[in-house]
Protein backbone atom coordinates (compact mmCIF):
# COMPACT_ATOMS: atom_id res chain seq x y z
CA UNK A 1 0.00 0.00 0.00
CA UNK A 2 3.13 2.30 -0.08
CA UNK A 3 2.54 3.58 3.59
CA UNK A 4 -0.63 5.33 2.41
CA UNK A 5 -3.48 4.52 4.66
CA UNK A 6 -6.58 3.15 4.05
CA UNK A 7 -9.48 5.78 4.97
CA UNK A 8 -12.08 2.95 4.83
CA UNK A 9 -9.81 0.78 7.52
CA UNK A 10 -9.00 4.11 9.27
CA UNK A 11 -12.78 4.95 9.75
CA UNK A 12 -13.84 1.46 11.18
CA UNK A 13 -10.81 1.34 13.38
CA UNK A 14 -11.65 4.75 14.90
CA UNK A 15 -15.31 3.72 15.31
CA UNK A 16 -14.44 0.48 16.78
CA UNK A 17 -12.47 2.53 19.22
CA UNK A 18 -15.24 5.05 19.96
CA UNK A 19 -18.02 2.28 20.39
CA UNK A 20 -15.57 -0.05 22.61
CA UNK A 21 -14.34 2.76 24.67
CA UNK A 22 -18.08 4.74 25.28
CA UNK A 23 -20.67 1.48 24.52
CA UNK A 24 -22.62 3.61 22.26
CA UNK A 25 -24.54 2.39 19.68
CA UNK A 26 -23.35 1.17 16.42
CA UNK A 27 -25.88 1.63 13.91
CA UNK A 28 -26.16 5.09 15.40
CA UNK A 29 -22.21 5.89 14.84
CA UNK A 30 -21.66 4.52 12.17
CA UNK A 31 -24.69 6.45 10.64
CA UNK A 32 -23.38 9.64 12.29
CA UNK A 33 -19.96 8.75 10.59
CA UNK A 34 -20.65 8.04 7.19
CA UNK A 35 -22.97 11.11 6.73
CA UNK A 36 -19.89 13.32 7.70
CA UNK A 37 -17.62 11.62 5.56
CA UNK A 38 -15.89 11.83 2.33
CA UNK A 39 -15.67 8.36 1.62
CA UNK A 40 -17.07 7.21 -2.11
CA UNK A 41 -19.26 4.49 -1.87
CA UNK A 42 -16.74 1.56 -2.34
CA UNK A 43 -15.33 2.55 0.77
CA UNK A 44 -18.37 3.38 2.80
CA UNK A 45 -19.53 -0.04 2.54
CA UNK A 46 -16.09 -1.37 3.40
CA UNK A 47 -15.86 0.87 6.36
CA UNK A 48 -19.11 -0.18 7.67
CA UNK A 49 -18.37 -3.83 6.78
CA UNK A 50 -15.01 -4.02 8.76
CA UNK A 51 -17.09 -1.96 11.55
CA UNK A 52 -20.06 -4.28 12.51
CA UNK A 53 -18.25 -7.24 11.32
CA UNK A 54 -15.76 -7.47 14.06
CA UNK A 55 -18.53 -5.90 16.49
CA UNK A 56 -20.10 -8.74 15.23
CA UNK A 57 -17.19 -11.44 15.55
CA UNK A 58 -15.90 -9.93 18.38
CA UNK A 59 -15.08 -12.87 20.80
CA UNK A 60 -13.92 -15.15 18.05
CA UNK A 61 -11.52 -12.82 16.50
CA UNK A 62 -9.95 -12.36 20.26
CA UNK A 63 -9.95 -15.70 20.31
CA UNK A 64 -8.08 -16.56 17.41
CA UNK A 65 -5.19 -13.38 17.96
CA UNK A 66 -4.38 -14.69 21.18
CA UNK A 67 -3.38 -18.12 19.65
CA UNK A 68 -1.11 -16.37 17.56
CA UNK A 69 0.01 -12.91 19.44
CA UNK A 70 3.23 -12.92 21.63
CA UNK A 71 1.39 -10.89 24.23
CA UNK A 72 -1.73 -10.74 26.33
CA UNK A 73 -4.09 -9.17 24.01
CA UNK A 74 -5.28 -6.45 27.19
CA UNK A 75 -1.86 -5.28 27.07
CA UNK A 76 -1.69 -3.88 23.54
CA UNK A 77 -4.19 -1.33 24.74
CA UNK A 78 -7.38 -0.94 23.11
CA UNK A 79 -6.75 1.35 19.92
CA UNK A 80 -3.78 -1.77 18.97
CA UNK A 81 -5.96 -4.36 19.75
CA UNK A 82 -8.75 -2.71 17.52
CA UNK A 83 -6.41 -2.49 14.52
CA UNK A 84 -5.53 -6.56 15.21
CA UNK A 85 -9.15 -7.10 15.31
CA UNK A 86 -9.69 -5.54 11.83
CA UNK A 87 -6.83 -7.19 10.29
CA UNK A 88 -7.86 -10.50 11.26
CA UNK A 89 -11.41 -10.02 10.41
CA UNK A 90 -10.38 -9.37 6.76
CA UNK A 91 -8.01 -12.20 6.87
CA UNK A 92 -10.40 -14.62 8.17
CA UNK A 93 -13.65 -13.61 7.01
CA UNK A 94 -13.58 -11.15 3.94
CA UNK A 95 -12.16 -13.52 1.01
CA UNK A 96 -12.53 -10.21 -1.14
CA UNK A 97 -9.53 -8.72 0.34
CA UNK A 98 -6.09 -9.59 -0.17
CA UNK A 99 -4.22 -11.00 2.60
CA UNK A 100 -1.33 -8.31 1.77
CA UNK A 101 -3.76 -5.44 2.01
CA UNK A 102 -5.22 -6.50 5.65
CA UNK A 103 -1.50 -6.64 6.71
CA UNK A 104 -0.19 -3.82 5.35
CA UNK A 105 -2.93 -1.55 6.23
CA UNK A 106 -2.43 -2.78 9.92
CA UNK A 107 0.81 -2.17 9.96
CA UNK A 108 0.52 1.08 9.01
CA UNK A 109 -1.85 2.42 11.14
CA UNK A 110 -0.21 0.94 14.18
CA UNK A 111 2.76 2.97 12.67
CA UNK A 112 0.38 6.06 13.38
CA UNK A 113 -0.28 5.09 17.03
CA UNK A 114 2.53 4.56 18.37
CA UNK A 115 6.82 4.35 17.30
CA UNK A 116 7.03 1.90 20.01
CA UNK A 117 7.62 -0.62 17.51
CA UNK A 118 4.71 -2.62 18.38
CA UNK A 119 3.88 -2.68 14.70
CA UNK A 120 6.13 -5.84 14.38
CA UNK A 121 4.11 -7.61 16.50
CA UNK A 122 1.08 -6.82 14.79
CA UNK A 123 3.01 -7.83 11.34
CA UNK A 124 3.84 -11.08 12.86
CA UNK A 125 0.75 -11.77 14.19
CA UNK A 126 -1.65 -11.35 11.24
CA UNK A 127 0.67 -12.91 9.03
CA UNK A 128 1.32 -16.26 11.61
CA UNK A 129 -2.30 -16.55 11.63
CA UNK A 130 -3.07 -16.63 7.54
CA UNK A 131 -0.60 -19.21 7.22
CA UNK A 132 -2.38 -21.46 10.23
CA UNK A 133 -5.50 -20.64 8.11
CA UNK A 134 -7.13 -22.87 5.45
CA UNK A 135 -10.60 -21.84 3.68
CA UNK A 136 -13.45 -23.07 2.09
CA UNK A 137 -13.82 -26.63 3.97
CA UNK A 138 -17.37 -28.10 3.38
CA UNK A 139 -17.61 -30.20 7.12
CA UNK A 140 -15.94 -30.50 9.70
CA UNK A 141 -15.28 -33.36 12.22
CA UNK A 142 -14.64 -34.46 15.59
CA UNK A 143 -10.80 -34.58 14.73
CA UNK A 144 -10.96 -31.45 14.03
CA UNK A 145 -13.69 -29.62 15.79
CA UNK A 146 -10.81 -27.39 18.09
CA UNK A 147 -9.35 -25.62 15.27
CA UNK A 148 -12.63 -25.66 13.06
CA UNK A 149 -14.65 -22.02 12.89
CA UNK A 150 -17.68 -21.99 11.04
CA UNK A 151 -18.30 -19.19 8.26
CA UNK A 152 -21.49 -19.96 6.63
CA UNK A 153 -23.88 -22.41 5.92
CA UNK A 154 -21.94 -26.09 5.56
CA UNK A 155 -18.72 -23.92 5.20
CA UNK A 156 -16.15 -23.98 7.77
CA UNK A 157 -12.65 -22.79 7.52
CA UNK A 158 -9.96 -24.80 9.82
CA UNK A 159 -6.47 -23.44 11.35
CA UNK A 160 -3.38 -25.66 11.74
CA UNK A 161 -3.62 -25.58 15.71
CA UNK A 162 -6.33 -25.92 18.00
CA UNK A 163 -7.73 -22.63 18.79
CA UNK A 164 -11.19 -23.31 20.59
CA UNK A 165 -12.61 -24.88 23.43
CA UNK A 166 -13.70 -28.67 22.94
CA UNK A 167 -17.82 -29.17 23.13
CA UNK A 168 -17.12 -32.05 24.92
CA UNK A 169 -14.76 -30.09 27.28
CA UNK A 170 -17.36 -26.72 27.72
CA UNK A 171 -20.48 -26.68 25.70
CA UNK A 172 -21.29 -23.27 26.84
CA UNK A 173 -17.21 -21.87 25.93
CA UNK A 174 -17.49 -23.82 22.77
CA UNK A 175 -20.41 -21.84 21.25
CA UNK A 176 -19.31 -18.68 22.86
CA UNK A 177 -15.78 -19.08 21.08
CA UNK A 178 -16.54 -20.05 17.31
CA UNK A 179 -20.13 -18.08 17.46
CA UNK A 180 -18.67 -15.37 18.91
CA UNK A 181 -21.94 -14.59 22.02
CA UNK A 182 -21.72 -14.28 25.57
CA UNK A 183 -20.72 -16.91 27.45
CA UNK A 184 -23.55 -16.38 30.10
CA UNK A 185 -26.21 -16.36 26.44
CA UNK A 186 -24.63 -19.22 24.74
CA UNK A 187 -25.23 -21.57 27.86
CA UNK A 188 -28.37 -20.71 27.96
CA UNK A 189 -29.45 -21.44 24.45
CA UNK A 190 -27.49 -24.75 25.08
CA UNK A 191 -29.47 -25.68 28.46
CA UNK A 192 -32.66 -24.88 26.68
CA UNK A 193 -32.07 -26.28 22.79
CA UNK A 194 -28.84 -28.55 23.50
CA UNK A 195 -25.95 -28.27 21.68
CA UNK A 196 -26.88 -28.96 17.46
CA UNK A 197 -29.97 -26.91 18.46
CA UNK A 198 -28.00 -23.51 20.38
CA UNK A 199 -25.23 -23.50 17.56
CA UNK A 200 -28.22 -23.17 15.07
CA UNK A 201 -29.61 -20.24 16.77
CA UNK A 202 -25.71 -19.32 17.54
CA UNK A 203 -24.78 -18.86 13.98
CA UNK A 204 -28.31 -17.24 12.96
CA UNK A 205 -26.59 -14.71 15.25
CA UNK A 206 -23.71 -13.99 13.45
CA UNK A 207 -24.83 -14.51 9.56
CA UNK A 208 -26.66 -11.84 7.85
CA UNK A 209 -29.18 -12.99 5.90
CA UNK A 210 -30.12 -11.20 2.07
CA UNK A 211 -32.09 -7.96 3.06
CA UNK A 212 -35.72 -8.44 3.74
CA UNK A 213 -38.69 -5.96 2.38
CA UNK A 214 -41.90 -5.09 2.83
CA UNK A 215 -43.83 -4.14 -0.68
CA UNK A 216 -46.35 -1.66 -0.10
CA UNK A 217 -49.72 -3.17 -0.71
CA UNK A 218 -51.16 0.39 -1.63
CA UNK A 219 -48.49 1.17 -4.17
CA UNK A 220 -47.52 -2.61 -5.66
CA UNK A 221 -47.49 -6.09 -4.45
CA UNK A 222 -44.92 -8.93 -4.11
CA UNK A 223 -44.68 -10.26 -7.42
CA UNK A 224 -44.50 -6.89 -8.95
CA UNK A 225 -41.62 -5.60 -6.65
CA UNK A 226 -39.89 -8.75 -7.30
CA UNK A 227 -40.06 -8.64 -11.11
CA UNK A 228 -38.82 -4.63 -10.54
CA UNK A 229 -35.94 -5.85 -9.00
CA UNK A 230 -35.20 -8.21 -11.19
CA UNK A 231 -35.28 -6.00 -14.20
CA UNK A 232 -32.88 -3.74 -12.19
CA UNK A 233 -30.26 -6.99 -12.50
CA UNK A 234 -30.97 -8.10 -8.80
CA UNK A 235 -31.15 -11.09 -6.89
CA UNK A 236 -34.97 -11.06 -5.45
CA UNK A 237 -37.76 -13.81 -4.58
CA UNK A 238 -40.99 -14.13 -2.28
CA UNK A 239 -39.95 -15.06 1.34
CA UNK A 240 -41.44 -18.45 2.03
CA UNK A 241 -43.53 -17.08 4.80
CA UNK A 242 -45.35 -13.73 5.27
CA UNK A 243 -45.67 -10.60 3.30
CA UNK A 244 -42.17 -10.11 2.34
CA UNK A 245 -39.62 -9.95 -0.80
CA UNK A 246 -35.90 -11.07 -0.20
CA UNK A 247 -32.93 -9.47 -2.63
CA UNK A 248 -29.17 -9.92 -2.39
CA UNK A 249 -26.91 -6.96 -3.42
CA UNK A 250 -29.14 -3.69 -3.22
CA UNK A 251 -28.95 -0.94 -0.52
CA UNK A 252 -32.50 -0.44 0.50
CA UNK A 253 -32.37 3.21 1.54
CA UNK A 254 -31.00 4.30 -2.01
CA UNK A 255 -33.09 2.35 -4.03
CA UNK A 256 -35.24 4.47 -6.24
CA UNK A 257 -38.21 2.14 -5.09
CA UNK A 258 -37.97 2.51 -1.79
CA UNK A 259 -37.73 6.34 -2.64
CA UNK A 260 -40.86 6.20 -4.31
CA UNK A 261 -42.28 3.64 -1.32
CA UNK A 262 -42.32 1.26 -3.13
CA UNK A 263 -41.27 -0.97 0.10
CA UNK A 264 -40.24 -0.44 3.31
CA UNK A 265 -37.27 -2.67 4.58
CA UNK A 266 -38.62 -4.77 7.66
CA UNK A 267 -37.24 -8.32 9.15
CA UNK A 268 -39.07 -10.85 8.65
CA UNK A 269 -40.57 -11.44 12.53
CA UNK A 270 -41.36 -7.89 12.78
CA UNK A 271 -43.35 -8.72 9.55
CA UNK A 272 -45.07 -11.28 11.20
CA UNK A 273 -46.61 -8.80 13.93
CA UNK A 274 -48.27 -7.17 11.64
CA UNK A 275 -50.11 -10.12 10.25
CA UNK A 276 -50.91 -11.20 13.53
CA UNK A 277 -52.81 -8.52 14.46
CA UNK A 278 -55.50 -9.51 12.10
CA UNK A 279 -56.56 -5.70 11.44
CA UNK A 280 -59.14 -4.86 9.17
CA UNK A 281 -60.23 -1.58 6.99
CA UNK A 282 -61.93 1.15 9.25
CA UNK A 283 -60.98 0.34 12.78
CA UNK A 284 -59.07 2.29 15.13
CA UNK A 285 -55.82 0.63 15.81
CA UNK A 286 -53.01 1.71 18.43
CA UNK A 287 -49.43 1.32 18.20
CA UNK A 288 -48.26 1.72 21.81
CA UNK A 289 -44.53 1.42 21.02
CA UNK A 290 -44.36 2.87 17.77
CA UNK A 291 -40.46 3.75 17.36
CA UNK A 292 -39.81 4.77 13.50
CA UNK A 293 -42.83 3.72 13.04
CA UNK A 294 -42.16 0.59 10.86
CA UNK A 295 -45.03 -1.39 12.42
CA UNK A 296 -47.31 1.64 12.28
CA UNK A 297 -47.25 1.82 8.77
CA UNK A 298 -48.05 -2.26 8.05
CA UNK A 299 -50.82 -1.64 10.01
CA UNK A 300 -52.41 1.10 7.94
CA UNK A 301 -51.05 -1.07 4.67
CA UNK A 302 -53.38 -4.04 5.31
CA UNK A 303 -56.18 -1.77 6.64
CA UNK A 304 -56.06 -0.34 3.19
CA UNK A 305 -55.21 3.15 4.48
CA UNK A 306 -59.13 2.69 5.88
CA UNK A 307 -59.25 3.77 9.25
CA UNK A 308 -57.21 5.08 11.84
CA UNK A 309 -53.90 4.56 13.17
CA UNK A 310 -52.25 6.13 16.53
CA UNK A 311 -48.17 5.70 17.05
CA UNK A 312 -47.25 6.53 20.01
CA UNK A 313 -43.82 6.48 21.74
CA UNK A 314 -41.67 8.57 24.28
CA UNK A 315 -39.16 9.52 21.73
CA UNK A 316 -40.57 12.52 19.73
CA UNK A 317 -37.55 12.27 17.34
CA UNK A 318 -38.66 8.68 16.45
CA UNK A 319 -42.36 9.81 16.02
CA UNK A 320 -40.88 12.82 13.73
CA UNK A 321 -38.71 10.16 11.66
CA UNK A 322 -41.85 8.11 11.56
CA UNK A 323 -44.40 10.36 10.07
CA UNK A 324 -41.74 11.17 7.36
CA UNK A 325 -41.40 7.69 6.64
CA UNK A 326 -45.19 7.28 6.55
CA UNK A 327 -45.45 10.01 3.95
CA UNK A 328 -43.18 8.46 1.75
CA UNK A 329 -45.11 5.64 1.61
CA UNK A 330 -48.06 7.84 1.05
CA UNK A 331 -50.21 6.80 3.65
CA UNK A 332 -53.03 9.02 5.70
CA UNK A 333 -54.53 7.43 8.26
CA UNK A 334 -51.62 7.72 11.06
CA UNK A 335 -52.09 10.30 13.65
CA UNK A 336 -48.69 9.94 15.72
CA UNK A 337 -49.00 11.51 18.82
CA UNK A 338 -47.03 11.43 21.93
CA UNK A 339 -47.75 9.70 25.63
CA UNK A 340 -49.16 12.96 26.98
CA UNK A 341 -51.49 13.63 23.96
CA UNK A 342 -53.01 10.36 23.16
CA UNK A 343 -53.75 9.92 27.25
CA UNK A 344 -55.43 13.41 26.80
CA UNK A 345 -57.51 12.86 23.15
CA UNK A 346 -58.44 9.07 24.28
CA UNK A 347 -59.85 7.76 26.80
CA UNK A 348 -59.71 3.95 27.96
CA UNK A 349 -61.04 1.33 25.71
CA UNK A 350 -60.92 3.32 22.93
CA UNK A 351 -59.12 0.85 20.26
CA UNK A 352 -60.34 -2.24 18.29
CA UNK A 353 -56.63 -3.58 18.55
CA UNK A 354 -53.39 -2.18 20.45
CA UNK A 355 -50.15 -3.60 19.56
CA UNK A 356 -47.31 -3.22 21.83
CA UNK A 357 -43.80 -4.10 20.41
CA UNK A 358 -42.01 -3.91 23.47
CA UNK A 359 -38.27 -3.03 24.34
CA UNK A 360 -36.32 -6.28 24.43
CA UNK A 361 -32.44 -7.84 24.48
CA UNK A 362 -32.98 -8.03 21.09
CA UNK A 363 -31.72 -11.83 21.32
CA UNK A 364 -33.68 -12.60 18.25
CA UNK A 365 -31.85 -10.41 16.12
CA UNK A 366 -28.24 -10.01 16.39
CA UNK A 367 -26.74 -10.42 13.39
CA UNK A 368 -28.02 -7.26 12.37
CA UNK A 369 -28.13 -5.71 15.92
CA UNK A 370 -24.06 -7.27 16.69
CA UNK A 371 -23.43 -4.40 19.17
CA UNK A 372 -26.77 -5.73 21.44
CA UNK A 373 -25.45 -8.69 22.77
CA UNK A 374 -22.37 -7.14 23.98
CA UNK A 375 -24.96 -4.76 25.78
CA UNK A 376 -27.04 -7.02 27.38
CA UNK A 377 -26.05 -8.56 31.10
CA UNK A 378 -28.26 -11.52 32.86
CA UNK A 379 -29.77 -9.10 35.04
CA UNK A 380 -31.03 -6.99 32.46
CA UNK A 381 -33.78 -9.77 31.42
CA UNK A 382 -35.70 -9.52 34.65
CA UNK A 383 -35.85 -5.99 34.59
CA UNK A 384 -36.92 -5.98 30.75
CA UNK A 385 -39.59 -8.49 31.55
CA UNK A 386 -40.64 -6.12 34.37
CA UNK A 387 -40.59 -3.07 32.13
CA UNK A 388 -42.70 -4.69 29.60
CA UNK A 389 -44.87 -6.36 31.76
CA UNK A 390 -45.53 -2.58 33.20
CA UNK A 391 -45.96 -1.34 29.36
CA UNK A 392 -48.54 -4.36 28.18
CA UNK A 393 -50.45 -3.59 31.30
CA UNK A 394 -51.09 0.10 30.68
CA UNK A 395 -51.20 -0.55 26.86
CA UNK A 396 -54.45 -3.11 28.02
CA UNK A 397 -56.61 0.04 29.14
CA UNK A 398 -56.84 1.03 25.65
CA UNK A 399 -58.62 -2.16 24.69
CA UNK A 400 -62.12 -1.92 23.54
CA UNK A 401 -64.51 -5.33 24.84
CA UNK A 402 -64.22 -7.62 22.17
CA UNK A 403 -60.52 -6.06 20.89
CA UNK A 404 -57.65 -7.76 20.74
CA UNK A 405 -53.44 -7.26 22.35
CA UNK A 406 -51.04 -7.90 20.71
CA UNK A 407 -47.57 -8.15 22.31
CA UNK A 408 -44.50 -8.85 20.31
CA UNK A 409 -40.91 -8.45 20.98
CA UNK A 410 -37.45 -9.20 19.03
CA UNK A 411 -36.45 -11.57 22.00
CA UNK A 412 -35.54 -15.41 22.29
CA UNK A 413 -35.37 -15.50 25.98
CA UNK A 414 -38.99 -16.91 27.31
CA UNK A 415 -38.82 -14.46 30.55
CA UNK A 416 -39.95 -11.61 27.86
CA UNK A 417 -41.88 -14.03 26.05
CA UNK A 418 -44.05 -16.91 26.70
CA UNK A 419 -43.69 -16.45 30.85
CA UNK A 420 -44.79 -12.92 30.59
CA UNK A 421 -47.63 -13.80 28.64
CA UNK A 422 -48.37 -16.54 30.93
CA UNK A 423 -47.68 -14.25 33.90
CA UNK A 424 -50.04 -11.48 32.22
CA UNK A 425 -52.66 -13.64 31.36
CA UNK A 426 -53.08 -14.95 34.97
CA UNK A 427 -53.19 -11.18 35.98
CA UNK A 428 -55.58 -9.78 33.70
CA UNK A 429 -58.79 -11.97 34.26
CA UNK A 430 -60.52 -9.43 31.62
CA UNK A 431 -58.21 -10.79 28.68
CA UNK A 432 -58.80 -14.28 27.16
CA UNK A 433 -55.12 -15.67 25.61
CA UNK A 434 -55.49 -16.73 22.24
CA UNK A 435 -52.48 -17.65 20.89
CA UNK A 436 -48.90 -16.99 20.51
CA UNK A 437 -45.92 -18.23 18.45
CA UNK A 438 -42.64 -18.00 18.69
CA UNK A 439 -39.51 -17.60 15.61
CA UNK A 440 -35.93 -18.42 16.14
CA UNK A 441 -33.11 -17.61 14.36
CA UNK A 442 -33.04 -19.81 10.82
CA UNK A 443 -30.63 -19.82 7.82
CA UNK A 444 -30.06 -22.21 5.06
CA UNK A 445 -28.77 -22.28 1.47
CA UNK A 446 -32.30 -20.97 0.42
CA UNK A 447 -32.95 -17.23 0.99
CA UNK A 448 -36.18 -18.01 0.46
CA UNK A 449 -36.45 -19.41 4.23
CA UNK A 450 -34.25 -17.20 6.08
CA UNK A 451 -35.74 -15.56 9.33
CA UNK A 452 -35.00 -13.78 12.20
CA UNK A 453 -36.05 -14.33 15.63
CA UNK A 454 -39.04 -12.99 17.81
CA UNK A 455 -42.59 -13.54 19.47
CA UNK A 456 -45.81 -12.72 19.15
CA UNK A 457 -49.09 -13.28 21.66
CA UNK A 458 -53.00 -12.59 21.13
CA UNK A 459 -55.59 -11.61 23.73
CA UNK A 460 -59.07 -10.39 23.24
CA UNK A 461 -60.67 -8.82 25.76
CA UNK A 462 -63.90 -9.73 27.30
Amino acid sequence: MNGELSPARTLAADLLDEWSRHSRFADALLSQALDSSQLDERDRSLAAELFLGAIRRLETLDCVLQAFCSRPLPSLGPSILNVLRLGAYQIIFLGRVPTYAAVDSAVQQVKELTSSGVHKLVNATLRSLDRSLAKDILQTNEAVIKRALPLGVDQWCYFDLDIFTGPDDDPGRYLSQVYSCPDWLTRRWWGRFDLNGAAAVCLGSVLRGPATLRPNTLRTSADELVTALTNMGLTAGWMAEGPGVWAHQIIPTQNHLFLAGHFQPQGFTAMQAGVFTQVQPGQTVLDYCAGLGTKATHLAELMNDNGLVVATDISTEKLKHARTNAKRLGIGCIQFLSLDELISRFKPASFDVVLVDAPCSNTGVLANRPDAKWRIKPQHLQELARKQMAILHRAADFVRPGGALIYSTCSIEPMENDDLAAEFSRSHETFTFDADKEYLPYISHDPATWRDGGYLARWYKK
